[in-house]
């Protein structure tokens, strides 16, 4: 009778340990069932994080949800300096989306396996000189020295451009010198460059805490004909949403939800300039100043018109690859029509 006991007690201790593991065993797979119900095309790496805040479609994408929302696990990391750097981490599958300017079109056209996939502003760049200085149009530039910062940056590309337009030579007109963000106005102020060529706020605050005046802006959202005249394209894009050429080809509906997360995050910076100025100072995307605070953030934000541009952004990428053509960053023999056909996403 005690063996029948025995034997009943372990049948039910069988049974029990056996419902606990499956219902473990259900557990554990209903969670990964739901992570990836959540996360369909998986992860993505963005290079988002250097401070500026024309990066504001990574920072809300993200912090909003829109990755999220179409099926991406999204992982927001530093972004490089140097465009070799950011090519290699596109051809070898370390960088999946990027939010980036018309400087990657020479790179393009060396074989980066880079496709842009609209334009998702206007501009943010601006040449500037210290209050004092002697210069005071794009020709005074002439035989001057301009800081940038860095070799086929978007800074030095809006500054040829407008240099060409006032008919100075981009190589030996003018001397080209390279300092970090951060460094450039103390550069301008110590007399080690005449000019400066960055990106906001970094220009933004030279103009209000340093009280440098502006030569060129390539925002030009006000239709200015004089800016036109200086090369800065009327309403034109400034920067723009890139994807790997892999990826588009491999899986062409990954690549699609991150253009629509992009698209949805241009829009609903374009309603709420407010809210994503406390986003970007709230979380550290963005260094707060004395200048570069609330109310100024939200103000550039405005200017800068956030829309994810297809067409349009096309044209305005063309426009930019003919003046690149002229100014000797692309070969002299690039046909324009080709080189944007070659490397827009969905042409």
């Amino acid at each position: 009778m005690s063996n029948q006991k025995e034997l009943r007690g372990n049948a039910l201790k069988f049974v029990t340990i056996f419902v606990a593991t499956i219902g473990i065993f259900f557990a554990f797979n209903s969670n990964s069932i739901y992570a990836s119900s959540r996360y369909k095309y998986g992860s993505i790496t963005v290079p988002a994080k250097n401070g500026t805040i024309c990066g504001a479609p990574n920072y809300i994408a993200y912090e909003k949800g829109f990755f999220k929302k179409n099926g991406l696990k999204a992982n927001l990391v530093a972004k490089p300096t140097s465009i070799g750097d950011l090519e290699a981490g596109f051809s070898s599958g370390k960088y999946d989306a990027l939010n980036g300017d018309f400087q990657y079109l020479p790179a393009i056209q060396n074989g980066a396996q880079i496709l842009a996939a609209g334009g998702l502003h206007q501009g943010c760049i601006e040449v500037l000189v210290p209050k004092n200085s002697s210069i005071h149009s794009v020709k005074d530039l002439k035989g001057k020295t301009i800081g940038t910062p860095g070799q086929g940056s978007t800074g030095q590309y809006v500054a040829t451009i407008a240099l060409q337009h006032a008919g100075i030579d981009v190589k030996s007109g003018v001397t080209w010198k390279t300092f970090d963000y951060d460094l450039l106005t103390k550069a301008a102020e110590k007399g080690e460059v005449d000019a400066i060529a960055t990106v906001d706020p970094y220009a933004y605050q030279a103009q209000k805490q340093n009280h440098f005046r502006v030569i060129v802006n390539n925002n030009n959202s006000s239709n200015s004909t004089k800016m036109a005249k200086m090369g800065m394209k009327k309403s034109g894009s400034c920067c723009y949403l890139y994807l790997p050429q892999k990826l588009v080809k491999e899986n062409p509906a990954k690549a699609a939800a991150i253009v629509k997360s992009y698209k949805e995050a241009a829009a609903w910076i374009d309603k709420h300039p407010s809210e994503t100025a406390s986003i970007l100072l709230n979380k550290k995307y963005v260094a707060e100043t004395k200048f570069v605070n609330h109310k100024n953030v939200e103000s550039l934000i405005k200017s800068y018109h956030f829309s994810l541009k297809g067409k349009a952004g096309k044209a305005d990428l063309k426009y930019y690859a003919e003046q690149l053509k002229k100014a000797g960053f692309l070969k002299s023999n690039t046909n324009v029509n080709k080189l944007i056909k070659s490397a827009y996403y969905k042409n």
